[in-house]
């Protein structure tokens, strides 16, 4: 349940406090308060972030403030008016990233190195490739298909979707023939290294950026360095071998 009201900017607690009024209807924040188990002062806090997303109101009887949810019936609406909101901020986003490109460039300096620790990062750290749609790559698809299986695929898809260019070298294996079987074509080129050159990481070059990923079970992590020499050296080493295959 909490996932549900997550995207409406509250937490677990503010949840927890929302489900709780819903089941006791209108109450003073007292009652309320004795109920979850938490001060008065802290519910206070509470119900204003509740009030303030539109999921609770108030109300005085005999001179007593009371709380209530809004009926759930008007939950949709209120998701609705987020999706509105979300939307809204996206167009105007697009609408000013000329603007934000040119403050970047003017007023902030580009982390030479980056770190991206976890699935959540790498997979993140994943759509900065695609979006520099055209890249080339030294890849273990065995890897890949144990640690983040839904690159596998992902990657390839995306790659046709947007029509990007992409060369990749992929460690020999059954998984990297069937992968080379299914997506080789003019725009995703695809050639399998030569047997007994292995390695357990994956590199991707792109034209200013170098993305290394190092796959473990637990601690799957990735690190961007972006400096165009750099890149241009990996890539040059990338040429000599992809032409002597």
């Amino acid at each position: 349940m909490k996932d549900l009201f997550k995207n409406l900017g509250i937490d677990e607690k503010g949840t927890e406090v929302f489900l709780k009024l819903l089941e006791l209807g209108a109450q003073p924040v007292s009652v309320i308060a004795k109920f979850v188990g938490v001060p008065r002062p802290t519910m206070y806090l509470i119900l204003d972030e509740l009030k303030a997303c539109g999921l609770v109101d108030e109300l005085f009887r005999n001179g007593i403030k009371y709380y209530k949810c809004v009926a759930v019936k008007s939950l949709q609406n209120l998701f609705k008016v987020k999706e509105s909101e979300i939307q809204y901020s996206l167009e105007l986003f697009q609408e000013k990233l000329p603007e934000l490109f040119a403050l970047e460039n003017k007023l902030s300096i580009t982390p030479k190195v980056k770190f991206h620790e976890g699935k959540e990062a790498v997979s993140r750290m994943y759509e900065e490739v695609f979006g520099a749609k055209d890249f080339c790559a030294f890849f273990n698809p065995e890897m890949v298909g144990r640690i983040m299986p839904v690159y596998l695929k992902k990657i390839p898809e995306e790659i046709r979707r947007n029509r990007y260019k992409a060369r990749e070298l992929l460690v020999d294996s059954k998984m990297a023939r069937a992968y080379k079987k299914a997506y080789n074509s003019s725009s995703h080129q695809i050639k399998i290294l030569p047997k007994g050159m292995v390695f357990h990481s994956d590199t991707m070059l792109c034209k200013d950026r170098i993305f290394m990923v190092s796959y473990g079970e637990n601690n799957i992590s990735a690190v961007e360095i972006i400096n165009k020499s750099l890149a241009d050296t990996q890539k040059a080493m990338f040429e000599q071998l992809w032409k002597s295959l």
